[in-house]
């Protein structure tokens, strides 16, 4: 386990080393992202100040047991932490990211009322039988009423708390990966969650909806890292100073080395973050400037809560650097 303050501002992360009454506040008053090493899947806590928690997404493969495991697993760990889930996002259709969501809710986790889901609309969202429909089953039973909010070529922004908004927004026309995303702010901080998606679909989100609701100090990844999502032109406006990505080593939840450089190009001096090297990737913040950015804890646990669970594994870097691969096929993803 590591753990660091770090100042940051647009496309730089800095070592950072408050004061003791500046960490007793942030220390009283922060937002927390926790990452969890799901191996090929995705799931991410957020915590606010007030007790109440975020999932965005929640899936570890396209198996049952795995993601019947991990929903088990995020229930306990919402209890044990005394949070109350607030809002689902479900990034996309896809089982790697939302198939612990029937079993999270089957679970009995605390929950506010009304339970608010973000989605996207798309007609992958419908299917007749399968997952997708035991999952909505499984909603429609929960004795806590539930809001289901969907979006489709369009923006919601919502107040969270005083000093606290989160902007949704969705596009079209990418099946599955037709992705929400969801940018938090938290007073000075914003963190950009992306879900899996093409870079395409992310450029035509940046010409819809501008460069306002893309900045952000911390960028998840899109779609595990792989070559075809992260494009360039959407780096360059998010500026971030951290990424995250969850990550394994298998083709398809791997951080491939072009998209690696697209986040380390333009003299960025960004801290890049992936959970099959470093566990479970933890960061919080008071959302409160610091030296001219903003500070962040970032810690870093391994082996992550859920990893022996799930048979989640991290590894060295230089063996997940050797498996890297490039992708010379997605022109729309490097142009500028």
């Amino acid at each position: 386990m590591s753990t660091e303050y770090l100042k940051l501002t647009e496309s730089k992360a800095q070592t950072a080393h408050p004061g003791a009454a500046r960490r007793t506040k942030f220390a009283n008053s922060q937002l927390e992202v926790r990452m969890f090493n799901v191996g090929d899947g995705e799931a991410i806590l957020i915590a606010f100040p007030n007790r109440r928690a975020w999932l965005v997404d929640g899936g570890s493969g396209n198996g049952n047991a795995k993601n019947q495991t991990l929903g088990q697993q995020l229930a306990a760990h919402l209890r044990q932490r005394n949070l109350t889930l607030e809002a689902l996002i479900p990034s996309h259709p896809h089982k790697d990211h939302v198939g612990a969501v029937a079993s999270l809710l089957a679970a009995g986790p605390p929950l506010t009322n009304p339970l608010t889901i973000y989605r996207s609309e798309d007609a992958t969202w419908n299917p007749p039988s399968g997952w997708i429909k035991e999952l909505k089953d499984v909603v429609a039973n929960l004795p806590t009423p539930v809001n289901w909010v969907t979006l489709q070529n369009a923006h919601r922004e919502i107040s969270v708390t005083d000093g606290v908004s989160a902007h949704f927004f969705a596009g079209s026309g990418d099946d599955a990966y037709t992705s929400i995303f969801l940018q938090l702010r938290f007073h000075q901080a914003q963190l950009l969650f992306t879900g899996d998606s093409h870079c395409g679909y992310e450029r035509d989100l940046l010409d819809s909806f501008g460069e306002a609701d893309f900045r952000a100090d911390v960028l998840k990844v899109t779609h595990h890292g792989s070559s075809s999502g992260t494009a360039q032109r959407v780096v360059n406006s998010v500026k971030p100073a951290i990424a995250i990505a969850s990550t394994a080593l298998d083709d398809g939840h791997r951080l491939e080395a072009d998209t690696l450089q697209r986040l380390r190009n333009n003299g960025a001096q960004r801290r890049v973050f992936e959970t099959v090297i470093d566990g479970d990737i933890i960061l919080r913040t008071d959302g409160e400037a610091f030296g001219g950015g903003v500070l962040y804890q970032v810690e870093l646990v391994a082996p992550g809560l859920f990893e022996a669970a799930l048979g989640a594994t991290t590894l060295p870097r230089a063996t997940v650097d050797a498996a890297r691969t490039t992708s010379p096929n997605h022109p729309e993803c490097v142009a500028t």
